[in-house]
């Protein structure tokens, strides 16, 4: 068995049948298991572990179906660079022209201020 490095897990509603098949698009090209991606209700849930995930590429899809409705946020731990990335799926968090270049406001920190970061306040957003 393969060690875990990264581990991606979030979630984002609303979500269409067209978002899942661009994301299993992806995962096809990337070599990862389509269950990476489930549609539950109108939500979609993202889980993976393994030696690497797409997330950037992941955020580009995920940036083209974000709405005024959309909620959620992916984390991607990167185990061996000891570090936390969350990206934020929803409108408020957007300027409309990164969006437009699928791009997705984001933040990083170290897994040894995670907690601190995910509760700290910025001018834009308060983590939770």
């Amino acid at each position: 068995m393969r060690e875990i490095i990264i581990k991606a897990f979030g979630y984002f509603e609303p979500a269409a049948e067209e978002c899942l098949q661009e994301l299993h698009q992806l995962c096809a090209s990337w070599y990862l298991d389509e269950q990476v991606f489930t549609l539950e209700g109108n939500g979609l849930q993202i889980y993976h572990e393994g030696e690497y995930f797409p997330d950037e590429e992941v955020s580009a899809v995920l940036a083209k179906y974000i709405t005024e409705n959309s909620q959620g946020k992916l984390d991607v731990i990167d185990y061996e660079a000891w570090k936390l990335h969350r990206y934020f799926l929803a409108m408020q968090y957007q300027r409309k022209e990164d969006l437009a270049r699928g791009i997705v406001y984001s933040r990083s920190s170290s897994l040894d201020y995670a907690l601190e970061a995910s509760m700290q306040k910025n001018s834009q957003v308060e983590i939770k």
